[in-house]
């Protein structure tokens, strides 16, 4: 399960290196090259995704193919989810202001059908969730709800899906928190947690940044985002995203694969947490 799973999300990252050659003139010379560089990404994508379907074929259970192809399905909503900038980049959803706060509550929907919906677009910390849950989320919780159908173990296969769904939000959470506060005249992504959230408490950031006709100046959002009280939002969700990967491994009857998914989340955690307060004292 954990090869089929590796094998799909490699062909979902090597799709995503496929170049934007919309405008052809802006390329000159290396148009050529970069259109017959797709072409070699797109058709690797696919073999590598062709192997893992022929590897869902050979567990012989129907149920367990049905639950990690939907995982695709997700993954291709979550590229395609909102808006995209002038450089064809996802960037936040305009700020819902007025509206009242939907909390997307992912745990207890169906994961066979669409997860969540457009409305929790522009709703801050709900749109990181539903973000992060179709692209990363999805496969990691059902492909450990997976494992668990095929070891025959029904009463954890739920809590198996909710471990993986926090654990991936988690990890995500670490690594938008890294690239942004340690890298901050990188090329880090526009629907990152500190973005988000940031925008969220101040819409006007949103206007002043994300509505202007010229790509994003990464240093000025990332001044923008760090004079807000994002860290402390982030620090809460840490908190209620490691809370939730304990909770749901404890009931896990393996003592010691639990303590090890449970000491990689705390120094995940730990890291993210170094990071926010390092960042914070410059202040």
């Amino acid at each position: 399960m954990a090869e089929i799973l590796e094998l799909q999300s490699a062909c979902h990252i090597m799709h995503k290196a496929i170049a934007n050659l919309q405008e052809k003139e802006k390329f000159g010379d290396k148009y050529h090259d970069l259109l017959n560089g797709n072409k070699v990404v797109l058709l690797a994508g696919d073999y590598i995704l062709s192997k893992s379907y022929l590897r869902h074929g050979g567990l012989r259970n129907t149920e367990v193919s049905e639950l990690i192809f939907s995982c695709l399905r997700d993954q291709i909503e979550g590229k395609f989810l909102g808006e995209r900038g002038i450089d064809d980049k996802p960037i936040p959803s305009k700020p819902k202001v007025t509206q009242e706060v939907r909390r997307y509550d992912w745990e207890n929907e169906c994961n066979l059908e669409k997860l969540g919906s457009n409305d929790y677009l522009g709703q801050g910390k709900e749109e990181w969730i539903l973000r992060t849950m179709l692209l990363s989320g999805s496969i990691l919780g059902k492909g450990c709800e997976a494992a668990m159908k095929l070891a025959r173990r029904g009463e954890i296969e739920r809590d198996a899906y909710k471990f993986g769904g926090h654990f991936a939000l988690l990890s995500q959470l670490y690594l938008n928190i890294s690239d942004f506060f340690t890298n901050p005249k990188s090329n880090y992504s526009l629907v990152s947690a500190p973005v988000i959230m940031a925008l969220w408490e101040y819409p006007s950031v949103y206007d002043q940044l994300m509505m202007s006709q010229r790509p994003v100046n990464l240093n000025e959002l990332n001044h923008a985002v760090s004079s807000t009280r994002c860290m402390d939002a982030l620090s809460s969700l840490l908190n209620e995203e490691l809370s939730a990967v304990v909770k749901c491994s404890d009931r896990m009857p393996i003592h010691d694969a639990r303590e090890a998914l449970q000491n990689i989340a705390r120094a995940l955690y730990g890291e993210a947490m170094k990071i926010i307060e390092k960042n914070i004292n410059k202040r």
